[in-house]
């Protein structure tokens, strides 16, 4: 079956729009690790993010919720490596969307869906905590947000056209 023209103009902005997503998830990452690690080691520092008393993303990168989520010390252990910085966590799932976005591999298309969809539930708590429990606004923190609800529709949409392409008879037996 050839693609038509329409479907691989499409193909291409999904390409072009999860690498531009992911490389700004990513550049984001990078910031808020930054920004985390300059203000721990000097309280002085000011970041670029941090506009107001309550518009501070330093203030939350650096809170009990800016690692392991606020809550994987509770069942890892504060000392565990697997309660690292949150942005450690957006390097890792941004670099694997930029690694997907050059792969045409079904079984990590879906992984990078679930992926998706855990992210953007977590981003959902974040959110709650960051305006409930924090009462603060983190720029960054919302930017990224975005960026992975973003992510989650266009992961959802590569699925689909993965189940699209296969024959009807194949998708019975594999999903």
């Amino acid at each position: 079956m050839m693609a038509s023209k329409s479907t691989k103009q499409a193909g291409f902005w999904v390409v072009v729009s999860g690498l531009f997503l992911s490389l700004s998830g990513l550049t984001l990452s990078i910031y808020a690790n930054y920004v985390s690690k300059a203000k721990q080691s000097s309280t002085d520092y000011e970041a670029f993010c941090d506009i107001s008393e309550s518009i501070s993303c330093s203030k939350i990168f650096t809170s009990e919720y800016g690692a392991g989520f606020g809550f994987l010390h509770h069942i890892v252990g504060k000392d565990s490596p697997l309660n690292i910085s949150n942005s450690i966590f957006g390097i890792l799932f941004y670099s694997l969307q930029i690694v997907g976005i050059f792969q045409n591999n079904r079984l990590l298309n879906k992984i990078l869906l679930w992926l998706s969809v855990v992210t953007v539930l977590m981003c959902i708590y974040l959110g709650y905590v960051l305006a409930y429990i924090l009462h603060d606004f983190c720029v960054v923190c919302v930017t990224t947000y975005v960026i992975n609800f973003c992510l989650l529709i266009l992961n959802s949409y590569q699925n689909q056209q993965y189940n699209h392409q296969r024959p009807r008879k194949e998708r019975r037996k594999i999903d």
